[in-house]
């Protein structure tokens, strides 16, 4: 029998690659957007809000299955409107699910719930969750919102840091590179964890086709130093290799002040530079 899933945040960066996957895969897929402007002529589109529970519910009917991957997902914002769509738009995901009586949950939260702890050792889904700002803060709440419904057989994905085509991320990277405006944080010999959307995705199919209860898993593809990431990318944009360093502390120092006083969106934050200037 062919399951009928839905996913939430279909059209967003991680998404679009976990609709193409699940497609291929043989899943009758269904998706809830927000863009009213999005045609799929193969898939069932529906259009509503998750925040108001009342525009998404017809979605859910006749669904197996939920793939939760909307929300909010820069690590700077408003605590208000970060927890509107992260949280509360949780809450009426798997309130949808227990009405519907869809007991199967895939969640997309973040290995950010981690934060950075002080210590070389490598992170493993069991260890203390000190997440740094609201963004990451909403995911861990949204996880233990979904813990709280017990008719719910939740598994929780925890990528860190999604790197591939499309992505927020990688748009900023070469953005600052080809204006010559990016700098190694400290030595540059720091480790960070990376992750292709391709591999969130198939962690996401086969964390439901495992259908064990109340399975997390963290998501990685190859762990680099930061070093051997921005020589891999400026070879290839063919431009010169980064050779401005700035120390930690005074990164960090100038992240906190952006954060706290800048009226627009700063390429600075406090994740952004202990993602690159700490081990991770």
């Amino acid at each position: 029998m062919i399951m009928k899933v839905l996913i939430t945040g279909s059209t967003g960066f991680i998404g679009r690659y976990l609709t193409e996957d699940l497609i291929k895969n043989g899943y009758e897929v269904s998706i809830l957007t927000r863009q009213k402007s999005y045609k799929n002529k193969d898939i069932d589109v529906f259009y509503g809000d998750i925040t108001k529970k009342e525009t998404i519910a017809n979605a859910f009917q006749g669904i197996d299955a939920v793939f939760h991957n909307a929300a909010y997902a820069m690590d700077y914002g408003r605590k208000d409107e970060i927890n509107n769509i992260n949280v509360k738009g949780t809450h009426n995901v798997a309130d949808i699910c227990k009405e519907k009586k869809i007991s199967r949950i895939i969640f997309t939260s973040s290995a950010g719930v981690y934060g950075f702890p002080n210590s070389n050792e490598e992170i493993d889904e069991a260890c203390e969750k000190n997440p740094l700002n609201y963004y990451h803060k909403s995911k861990l709440e949204s996880e233990n919102v979904l813990r709280k419904y017990s008719d719910l057989n939740v598994s929780i994905v925890r990528p860190c840091l999604v790197l591939g085509s499309g992505g927020k991320a990688v748009e900023i990277l070469l953005k600052r590179i080809l204006q010559n405006k990016m700098s190694l944080i400290g030595s540059g010999n720091t480790h960070i964890s990376l992750v292709h959307p391709a591999d969130v995705v198939q962690c996401l199919r086969l964390a439901f086709e495992k259908d064990r209860e109340k399975d997390v898993f963290n998501a990685v593809s190859i762990i680099c130093t930061v070093n051997e990431l921005l020589d891999e990318i400026t070879n290839q944009l063919e431009v010169e290799p980064i050779k401005k360093h700035v120390p930690y502390f005074l990164a960090y120092l100038s992240a906190v002040f952006a954060e706290k006083f800048s009226k627009n969106e700063s390429s600075l934050t406090r994740f952004r530079v202990k993602t690159f200037g700490t081990n991770r």
